[in-house]
């Protein structure tokens, strides 16, 4: 099972996005992904994440980020 996103604190992990979610059939959703992810499959899941992250970087001024492939983390879900 592939987890996509985590959080953590100082006491361990408090959430995360995994197949759980990107396979799921039931319509709630209560993962860290806010629904982005949900029932989507483990590619889409995938693809998701990495424009996600993408956004978050910009968002923060980290523009200077490379992300090839339009965003898509080559080898960061292998």
């Amino acid at each position: 099972m592939s987890t996509l996103i985590e959080v953590r604190n100082s006491e361990g992990v408090v959430g995360r996005c995994d197949a759980k979610c990107y396979n799921a059939t039931d319509p709630k959703c209560d993962c860290v992904c806010g629904g982005q992810n949900h029932g989507a499959g483990l590619k889409q899941a995938q693809d998701n994440t990495a424009c996600m992250a993408k956004h978050l970087l910009n968002k923060h001024g980290k523009d200077n980020v490379l992300f090839p492939d339009d965003g898509k983390q080559l080898d960061l879900f292998s």
